[in-house]
């Protein structure tokens, strides 16, 4: 080979380099940006459970979080088979209702797994810490509810009070009952 087709091919090596490098950087940092999106959504997904998984009532946020399960870590078998499970398990009329918590952390314990959370162990997820005032507060709220929709259901106004003794039993009747809706 002489000199001169050696310097022909290097020119077309160099074009070729200048252009075809820059397209592999970009198809390269398209893909490393859809995994991070990707592995984002399941670290929100995975804290949102983790943040919600004992709150009672349930919330809304707890449940989209659960109904997103099966697109966010759809390459991942192991989790979507722990979320069919306990999904299984949330069924009164399934014979693994009674153990739905051991499902529920199979869950979270897979999810954690799958993010490279490899030393936290059930008894970690199993551990919520909800202080007695959120507890009284919904509570608070609950006959606060129950109390005005009575009051507009079955009342003419406002204005028509109770005597303190008829007001003591009605006061004592709803927390009674907000003691075995709890209990639910």
């Amino acid at each position: 080979m002489n000199i001169e087709s050696m310097q022909i091919i290097i020119g077309i090596g160099q074009i070729l380099a200048v252009a075809v490098i820059p397209i592999i950087v970009w198809i390269l940092g398209i893909k490393y940006q859809d995994r991070k999106a990707k592995k984002e959504a399941q670290l929100r997904l995975f804290l949102t459970l983790m943040a919600d998984r004992k709150s009672n009532p349930i919330t809304k946020e707890w449940v989209d979080a659960l109904n997103t399960i099966d697109v966010v870590f759809q390459d991942d078998k192991k989790v979507r088979h722990a979320w069919r499970e306990y999904l299984d398990s949330l069924n009164d009329k399934s014979p693994h209702f009674e153990n739905s918590n051991s499902f529920r952390l199979d869950l979270l314990s897979e999810m954690a797994l799958a993010l490279g959370y490899k030393n936290l162990k059930q008894t970690e997820i199993d551990r919520f810490y909800s202080p007695k005032y959120f507890g009284s507060q919904m509570s608070r709220q609950e006959i606060w509810f129950q109390e005005n929709l009575r009051v507009l259901m079955h009342s003419k106004n406002y204005a028509e009070g109770f005597s303190e003794e008829e007001y003591k039993d009605h006061y004592d009747n709803l927390i009674k009952r907000d003691e075995s809706d709890s209990v639910l």
